[in-house]
């Protein structure tokens, strides 16, 4: 009798072990999704993949000609005056601003690659 109880309450234990397990990796998955979106929302408010989808452009090929003329004909289409929408005006806007980040940090800096700090000796 007292085998079949302790046994009992191995398993509930296990059972109750088993699903708390499971609801704190659910819970640190989710959390972890949700940094990284933040991270994005910090880095400049949206993704580089949804500022060349505003855009109309690919990622790979990001040439500036193309982006300002893009940015040039979307800002203007949907400015007020046509009757289009400041808010879709504004997401084109920070659309180029987030891309212009992008390419920022990929271009080569002005004194060849040396640090501010750097001395020849």
């Amino acid at each position: 009798m007292a085998h079949r109880i302790l046994m009992q309450v191995v398993f509930t234990g296990a059972q109750v072990f088993g699903k708390a397990f499971v609801q704190a990796y659910k819970q640190a998955a989710a959390s972890s999704a949700a940094q990284a979106t933040s991270a994005a929302a910090k880095e400049g408010g949206i993704s580089l993949q949804e500022s060349c989808l505003i855009l109309n452009i690919r990622s790979e090929a990001l040439k500036v000609e193309e982006i300002k003329a893009r940015y040039d004909h979307l800002f203007n289409v949907n400015s007020k005056e046509k009757g289009g929408s400041f808010y879709l005006q504004s997401k084109v806007f920070r659309a180029k601003e987030r891309i212009d980040k992008e390419l920022a940090k990929h271009e080569p800096s002005p004194n060849g690659g040396a640090s501010a700090g750097a001395t020849g000796s």
